[in-house]
């Protein structure tokens, strides 16, 4: 027993760096697609039709099924191979994905269907030319949600089966490919081909996996029964596990209709912008460490290893805090330099990073709830607790909706990011006082304590990243001197303070070499 432990952390921490190198380099090639289209399409009327038809399935299919795909399947099909074994499991696993296809190609029909009347629900304020961009493109990427759904089963089956690196890397495929598009087609194919390579890069999501999906004994059969005692079970959770998923979507929605009034509709486009170099940010961490813990959860749970499931959530909150609390602070001190050198290019202009760094700023205050929240609902979502992230998720959409219905008018870009901000914490604060009051995560005073000399080290930071990056004008040398200068400040204090994690990661070091 002794002997096996290390080799499982080993094991564990070395598929961790593999999975944070494959999305890192997604996420690059996410910021270079995104850097390309800001550079060819701006926040023109091209731009706008674009934005608002890319959110529109990604939107329906979060909240229809988003959540469910990989949410409700890994806790099932984990519990099955645990109690009933691998052939039970494999019976579920090829009736999922029937259930997931039924679902995902009547959506997409009726989003082509009633493509006209989404757009004007989304973005409500658009102009007609713009607006009829909108439904064409909107029409030829709703299919995408059809291997969206596929391509989030193979990700569950495969990371219940201890393969990690292959689900991570299907974003770097779309992202390849849409790159692609944008410097060798963009130029005589436009924005419509822009859609196409959008979607053609969703089924590149779904096939990429099928090499894996097969090695690892999954056969698919149409004829796969969707009335069954383990998808009645998967499908009681749906309603929970959507609702509980529901916070970031609806806020999208929220946000995407307020911002159609804004500059003329380039309000849609900045949050754009600024919402993926925040999801960029926050995503790569927070994907890493929910999407390895989370077959972990689901099987200790099916173990009845309340112990590991303790240990793992506050191993991972501690993690995350240590992160992202100093990346939290250099993006809010130094938005406009960073959009700057991100962004303004070809037909961004200086005054669309003004506005996309408003946002950028104000998305940031949200930035560890987000990654926390990640961590807590993915526990209970594993021991099938679904009910009370639902119910925080509710909480904190009412709040939202109360609050645009209430000032909506008077917030400008950064206000309408704030508010979702606040939505994000008031979910984790909820989801944080259940997971105490269920005994999933028992956070001790040294716990509460390190968390505490991380968030002090950050807010350090302050004064070091004014004072490095007032002395020049120059946007890449803001943002160099001052991120240099926050850690050079952060780091040794939060060694200096013993934080855990910077603790662990030095003994890690010292018996590596």
């Amino acid at each position: 027993m002794d002997n096996k432990q290390p080799n499982t952390k080993r094991s564990f921490a070395g598929t961790a760096v593999l999975m944070g190198v494959i999305i890192l380099a997604a996420k690059l090639l996410g910021l270079v697609r995104d850097v390309l289209v800001a550079g060819h399409y701006g926040t023109s009327m091209e731009a706008v039709a674009y934005e608002t038809a890319s959110k529109l399935p990604v939107t329906i299919f979060d909240l229809v099924i988003g959540g469910v795909v990989t949410s409700a399947f890994i806790p099932v099909f984990n519990s099955l191979m645990v109690k009933k074994g691998k052939e039970e499991a494999m019976s579920f696993a090829r009736s999922y994905v029937n259930f997931v296809l039924c679902i995902t190609i009547i959506l997409s029909l009726l989003g082509i269907l009633f493509a006209s009347p989404l757009v004007t629900f989304m973005a409500p304020e658009l102009d007609s030319g713009t607006h009829a961009l909108a439904v064409q493109l909107t029409r030829i990427l709703f299919p995408m949600i059809i291997f969206t759904g596929l391509a989030f089963c193979f990700v569950g089956y495969l990371q219940s089966m201890g393969e990690y690196n292959i689900p991570a890397l299907i974003s770097l495929v779309s992202n390849g490919i849409m790159v692609a598009y944008l410097l060798l087609l963009d130029t005589r194919c436009g924005i419509v081909g822009l859609a196409i390579a959008m979607l053609l890069g969703w089924m590149a999501q779904a096939a990429v996996q099928i090499p894996s999906v097969m090695r690892l004994g999954f056969t698919w059969s149409i004829r796969a029964p969707l009335k069954t005692e383990a998808i009645g079970r998967a499908a009681r959770n749906t309603l929970p596990i959507l609702i509980g998923t529901w916070t970031g979507p609806v806020c999208n929605l929220i946000n995407t209709r307020l911002a159609s009034g804004i500059e003329d509709g380039r309000g849609i486009t900045v949050l754009g912008y600024a919402n993926r170099l925040y999801t960029i940010l926050v995503g790569l961490f927070s994907f890493v460490a929910t999407n390895l813990l989370f077959p972990y959860f689901s099987r200790a749970a099916a173990s009845g290893d309340d112990e590991e499931t303790d240990r793992l959530m506050r191993m991972s909150v501690k993690t995350l805090a240590y992160i992202i609390a100093p990346i939290t602070v250099g993006i809010i001190l130094l938005a406009e330099p960073f959009v700057s050198v991100i962004y303004e290019n070809g037909s961004f202009t200086p005054t669309d990073t003004l506005m996309t760094g408003e946002a950028l700023r104000c998305y940031a205050v949200g930035m560890i709830f987000l990654a926390v929240n990640e961590v807590l609902v993915k526990a209970f979502f594993a021991a099938e607790k679904t009910k009370l992230p639902m119910i925080s998720s509710l909480c904190a959409m009412a709040v939202n909706v109360a609050v645009v219905a209430l000032f909506g008018e008077y917030l400008g870009i950064g206000g309408i990011a704030l508010v979702s901000a606040g939505a994000t914490a008031l979910n984790v604060f909820i989801n944080w006082c259940f997971s105490a009051g269920f005994r999933l995560m028992r956070f001790r005073g040294a716990d509460v304590l390190d968390i505490a000399k991380t968030l002090f080290s950050a807010f350090v930071m302050i004064p070091a990243v004014l004072f490095a990056s007032a002395y020049t004008e120059t946007p890449i040398l803001q943002l160099v001197f001052g991120a240099g200068a926050g850690m050079l400040v952060y780091f040794p204090l939060t060694l200096v303070l013993r934080c855990d994690v910077c603790r662990a990661i030095l003994q890690k070091k010292k018996g590596s070499e």
